[in-house]
């Protein structure tokens, strides 16, 4: 009988520790789960945040610090964008990341408007997905060739060609000299 009696006691005295180790452990979990959470916020939070900040900037101008596929990027994000935040801001923003030789020969932007618009570059124009091949840096000049989805789902595939500009006003700025049509697929072609 002391048996039972000394079992009921050590079940007693036990029921409030494992509750208490229960109540840690959940505890725990719920303080990992929360910080998990806060971290998939804040790199998304953050992504967005330096994506708005370097591509769809109005006042976004070229900079020594952008590297030749952020000019890129630059380029083809606000095209995709273009009547955002007014009709044809995303050409004016390619433009303005033109080199100063092909705007000699493309600009002034009142002439670049319908260049862009014209059926050489105007799938460029408010294209739903870009894909980027590798960029060819050799010295001053650089490649890229881009590969586009149309809103009617044809794929078509210009290479841009890059400069670091040297001396002037855009000393040491990636700008570019050129884009050229590579490819172009019908609809049909689409997998």
């Amino acid at each position: 009988m002391n048996t039972h009696i000394w079992r009921n006691n050590a079940t007693c005295r036990t029921a409030p520790a494992n509750a208490f180790r229960y109540t840690l452990d959940m505890t725990r979990l719920i303080l990992r789960t929360l910080a998990a959470i806060l971290v998939v916020v804040f790199i998304t939070a953050t992504a967005q945040e330096a994506s708005d900040d370097t591509v769809l900037r109005p006042d976004l101008q070229p900079s020594t610090d952008l590297a030749p596929e952020e000019v890129v990027r630059i380029q083809l994000e606000a095209l995709a964008n273009n009547d955002d935040p007014y009709p044809d801001a995303g050409i004016e923003l390619t433009f303005r990341f033109a080199s100063p030789g092909n705007k000699q020969v493309t600009g002034p932007l009142e002439r670049f408007i319908p260049l862009v618009k014209n059926p050489t570059y105007r799938d460029m124009i408010d294209h739903v997905a870009a894909d980027y091949g590798r960029m060819r840096v050799n010295g001053d000049l650089a490649q890229q060739v881009v590969t586009l989805t149309t809103p009617d789902g044809r794929r078509v595939e210009y290479t841009f060609t890059l400069t670091r500009q040297r001396g002037g006003e855009f000393d040491g700025m990636w700008m570019t000299s050129g884009v050229a049509p590579t490819r172009q697929s019908s609809p049909t072609d689409v997998v």
